[in-house]
């Protein structure tokens, strides 16, 4: 998404600027990285250039950490980032204190909010993503989807645990039987 500041860059500091992003397409080609996104926008001019102020919605294909199922992940979160002018806007004289880590905004004074996106994006991920809070997961002995069918492999784990205990009870009851009496 693109913006236009070069007017805003040659009004006073504390100039700004308010929008709204309604299903807009997003895209960063070096990161193989394209998105939708929605919100609140608001730009301000700065000493260097231009303030971006944004709360934003999104909802990347992320893969669940329970059953390995691709999903939608819905994502809020907010931009508060400088957006530096390669050039003074008030002189024109080439900026000085670039850094390479500065967002920039380009030669035809097009700001593009995609590669923040992304950054912020990526760090609002949760680190293990769940497709739904009742998800079944995977099956620990066949890998098969739980959601999908019931295990029959789980059945069987879950009463072999208990088989050692099932024997000691029945020879318990057995004891109990012939003595006529309960040992402790």
């Amino acid at each position: 998404m693109h913006f236009n500041v070069a007017t805003l860059l040659q009004e006073p500091v504390g100039s700004r600027r308010d929008g709204r992003l309604e299903g807009e397409a997003m895209h960063v080609a070096a990161a193989g990285w394209d998105a939708i996104a929605s919100g609140e926008v608001r730009l301000l001019r700065s000493n260097r250039g231009v303030l971006l102020h944004a709360r934003l919605e999104t909802a990347p294909l992320v893969e669940c950490s329970r059953c390995l199922e691709p999903f939608r992940q819905a994502l809020s979160f907010t931009i508060d980032e400088e957006f530096v002018a390669p050039y003074d806007p008030q002189t024109g004289e080439p900026a000085e204190t670039l850094d390479e880590d500065d967002f920039r905004i380009d030669e035809q004074h097009h700001l593009d909010l995609s590669e923040a996106v992304r950054q912020y994006e990526q760090t609002a991920i949760p680190i293990q993503p769940i497709c739904r809070p009742a998800c079944a997961g995977l099956c620990a002995e066949c890998g098969g989807n739980r959601n999908l069918a019931p295990c029959e492999c789980a059945e069987a784990v879950a009463a072999g645990a208990w088989e050692a205990l099932s024997a000691l009870s029945e020879r318990l009851h057995a004891a109990e039987e012939s003595d006529g009496a309960t040992e402790a």
